[in-house]
């Protein structure tokens, strides 16, 4: 695999689920508290793409998973290797370009406070940097919400990742890893954030596809009509116009505001809920992983 560099970038990725039969398949090795609650399939995706960094000589922070012991943390080395096993991601490791963390210690240690979490992950970019002494073309980091989602916390996730996104280092690019559980939990508001909050999404072979706010207003107008019939987005979107005096930016500058106006013009709670569910599902559709798409 290629390697893309997006340094300085922010970068969002939503793996796609494989039925058991395909899990087995893969052989990918994962911890025990982890495959019980999901497919491990989802990570071979940044397993593929650490690997393909530390071979171009990248620096690799990696806190994607659950570790509860030091077994893990190998295993999670181990596949990184395997993807390409190299004597240079090999001669790489060897000379510290790859650290591995727990994201659930990140999360205890961080707890609410969702600048901590900037902090961490920018200490730990200054201390490989130095480390290495130049020695490395960037850093790139994979993190997970998984701690705070499993908490109810997932603004605070979205208050980091904000955060994180005004004092990425220049030399820096960051993925966060959204399994599929956690888009289906969030609200239309709350979804549209998380994508407009990155300034790319990943997808298969480490493709990367910026999203325009005129594509995001498309894929919502998709899930308006296919809800309501062909042609109700366009009178929503009048009626928002005349009613409230907001176009259709509105919907990536103040999603709140957004998903708040389509409640109030629909009226009937189980009319707008499944309204709703809709337009998250065209989002959705069209975001996850294994989707194809143009390079951005």
């Amino acid at each position: 695999m290629s390697v893309n560099t997006h340094l300085h970038s922010h970068v969002v990725g939503f793996p796609h689920y494989k039925n058991k039969e395909e899990q087995l398949q893969t052989g990918i090795q994962i911890s025990t508290e982890e495959s019980q609650s999901y497919n491990s399939s989802a990570y071979k995706p940044i397993y593929q793409m650490s690997n393909s960094y530390l071979s171009n000589g990248y620096s690799v922070l990696y806190g994607a998973e659950s570790i509860p012991n030091e077994s893990t943390t190998e295993k999670i080395v181990e596949n990184i290797v395997s993807v390409n096993p190299t004597q240079e991601v090999r001669d790489n490791l060897s000379r510290g370009l790859l650290l591995v963390f727990d994201r659930n210690s990140i999360y205890e240690e961080s707890d609410t406070n969702y600048k901590s979490i900037v902090n961490f992950w920018n200490s730990n970019v200054n201390t490989i940097q130095k480390k290495l002494q130049g020695k490395t073309k960037g850093t790139m980091i994979f993190s997970a919400p998984d701690s705070y989602f499993k908490q109810d916390k997932h603004d605070i996730f979205m208050m980091f990742e904000e955060e994180m996104s005004k004092t990425l280092p220049t030399n820096t690019g960051i993925v966060c890893w959204y399994k599929e559980e956690w888009l289906n939990s969030l609200s239309l508001a709350s979804l549209i954030k998380v994508l407009i909050t990155h300034k790319y999404t990943v997808h298969n072979d480490s493709r990367y596809k910026a999203w325009t706010a005129n594509e995001i207003i498309s894929l919502i107008s998709k899930g308006i009509d296919k809800s309501l019939g062909e042609g109700s987005a366009t009178l929503l979107f009048h009626a928002m116009n005349t009613i409230h005096k907001l176009n259709q930016d509105v919907v990536v500058s103040r999603p709140v505001v957004f998903e708040g106006i389509l409640k109030r013009l629909l009226g009937n709670d189980q009319f707008v809920s499944s309204l709703l569910v809709s337009i998250s599902e065209q989002i959705i559709k069209k975001i996850s992983f294994y989707e194809e798409v143009t390079e951005g």
